[in-house]
Formats: C-alpha cells, sequence, structure tokens
C-alpha cells in the first residue's frame, strides 16, 4: 500500500509539472532553436564527458565497497553505473542501482546489507557535493569567489567527520546497515574526493549541452543551474526528473537574469542530454547481459 502511494505520488508530480512545462514554454521560439542546435558540439564533447562520468562513478563504487580496482572490475563497474544512469533516466526510485549491487560478493546475503550503506553513502556525497557546487557558483556570482574552493571541500570534511562519529559512537540497531560503509573512514575520504571532480565533470557537461542551444552561460551560473535543479529532482523521486528539471531550470535561469526564452532553451538543452544518458546506458547494459547468460 506504501509502495502504491509512493508511485501515485511521483506520478501526480509528474503530470502537474509537465502540463505546467507544456503551457508555460514558447514551443515555437523552442522549436526554432533546435533548428539551430550544434549537434557535432553536443555529441562530439557530451558522449566524451558522459563516459568519463560513467568511469569516475564505477572508480568510486569499487572505493566505496572495497574491491580492487583492477581492469576487469573496472569495465564491470563502469558498465554498471553506466546503466544504471540510463535506467534512472527512465525510471523512478534508483531502480537500476540493483545492477550496482549485484556486483557484490553475496549480493544475495549479506551483501545486501553492505549494497544498502554504500548506496546511502554515494547519495550523501551526491547530495554534499551539488549543494557545495551550487555554493559555490553562488559565492562567485556575489563577488565572494575565494569561498568557492572551501565550498567545494565541505563534502569531504563533513563525511570525514561522519565517519568519525559512526566508529566512535554507539548507534541504534536500525541505523547500522546504513552506516557499515562510514565506518571505513580511508574509503570514504577517497569516494569523496572522487565524487567532487564527477559532479564537475557534470557542469562541463551542461555547460556544453546549453552552449549547443546558444545559450551563452558561464561556468558559475551552470553550477548554480546543476546545484539547483539536481537537487529539486533527486526530492521529486520522478524519472529523469520529467518536468521537474524543466520548470527548475527555468526558474534559475530567470533568478540569474536569463530572458525567458534563453531561460526555456536552457532547460530544453538540458532536457537533450536524457536519450543521451539512456543510449550509453543500454549499451553498457549489453556486455552485462552477455556475462550474465555466460554465467548460466
Amino acid at each position: 500500500m506504501r509502495r502504491l502511494l509512493r508511485n501515485a505520488l511521483v506520478m501526480i508530480i509528474v503530470l502537474v509539472c509537465v502540463a505546467a512545462t507544456v503551457h508555460l514554454f514558447d514551443w515555437r521560439t523552442i522549436g526554432r532553436a533546435l533548428t539551430k542546435l550544434h549537434v557535432g558540439l553536443l555529441l562530439g564533447a557530451g558522449i566524451p564527458l558522459l563516459l568519463a562520468t560513467s568511469a569516475m562513478r564505477g572508480w568510486r563504487w569499487l572505493v566505496v565497497l572495497g574491491i580492487r580496482a583492477g581492469r576487469t572490475n573496472l569495465w564491470q563497474s563502469f558498465c554498471a553505473n553506466g546503466a544504471a544512469a540510463g535506467l534512472a533516466s527512465l525510471t523512478p526510485f534508483q531502480i537500476g542501482e540493483a545492477i550496482k549491487i549485484r556486483m557484490i560478493p553475496d549480493h544475495h546475503g549479506k551483501g545486501w546489507r553492505l549494497g544498502v550503506s554504500a548506496f546511502f553513502l554515494e547519495r550523501l556525497l551526491d547530495l554534499g557535493t551539488l549543494c557545495s557546487i551550487g555554493l559555490g557558483g553562488l559565492a562567485i556570482h556575489f563577488g565572494y569567489a575565494w569561498l568557492a574552493p572551501l565550498a567545494l571541500l565541505l563534502p569531504l570534511g563533513g563525511c570525514l567527520v561522519l565517519s568519525l562519529l559512526c566508529r566512535s559512537l554507539r548507534l541504534p540497531g536500525k541505523l547500522l546497515p546504513y552506516t557499515e560503509v562510514l565506518r571505513h573512514t580511508p574509503r570514504v575520504v577517497m569516494a569523496a574526493a572522487l565524487t567532487i571532480p564527477l559532479w564537475l565533470l557534470y557542469v562541463a557537461l551542461w555547460w556544453v549541452a546549453t552552449h549547443a542551444m546558444n545559450v551563452p552561460l558561464d561556468l558559475t551560473q551552470v553550477a548554480i543551474l546543476l546545484g539547483g535543479v539536481m537537487l529539486v529532482v533527486v526530492a521529486s523521486m520522478t524519472p529523469g526528473g520529467l518536468g521537474v528539471s524543466e520548470l527548475g531550470s527555468r526558474s534559475v535561469l530567470l533568478w540569474l537574469g536569463v530572458s525567458a526564452a534563453d531561460a526555456e532553451i536552457g532547460a530544453i538543452a538540458i532536457r537533450l542530454l536524457t536519450p543521451m544518458i539512456a543510449v550509453i546506458g543500454l549499451a553498457c547494459l549489453v556486455p552485462l547481459l552477455g556475462q550474465l547468460h555466460r554465467k548460466k
């Protein structure tokens, strides 16, 4: 019953946001902008950046699990994280994460506890880094550029403190499955260090997407846009942030002083990344399915 209500809530959010997007956006202007899309820039720079994010996520997943980053493990983790990202762009509730959990030894038994803890740490790092990138962008926007590097280091320091607390405090039994990985401080620090460049790659990716649609945003504006929009998308739990991302992007860009037309074109530019992520995810899924078939 709880799952049914949660799914119903997500569908209501999607329908309301999509309806608002269809009503608010000037689709004729967007259509004209799409005819001037720089496809070469979007694909030529976007695909390598997306592959780099999957590689970085794959490396981080191995670090979080404490698995040696050999060539075979890196390739499997790269494919698993690419496939998970592709499924996440199409499905709600992080369904793609189940693919990553299958990499854990004994994932049918005690490994699920490790998977839950690793998933919790990754989401914690992602949310913290998104906040820090957004804060860094705001610091530069308001003339306090010296605060931006400090903002980027906040997730690293915060997770280090949290890890030390988990090791020293006696936590309630219900929290133990979520904190198992947090008690391994070196893993936490390394994963946090990898998360910062991971999301900076996404800043570059969004910059490429907006410029491919001729929306001239600087990196500071893109950092604020990424931080604000992704936090709303994660909170909404909608598949790929459908509708939520468009409205959030439009609102942030309008706040940054961008014209209404460019704000809407910029929001659609970000949406153009979704099919690219999905296609790469499906391509990453193929070798995983082949490996599963061979095991049978």
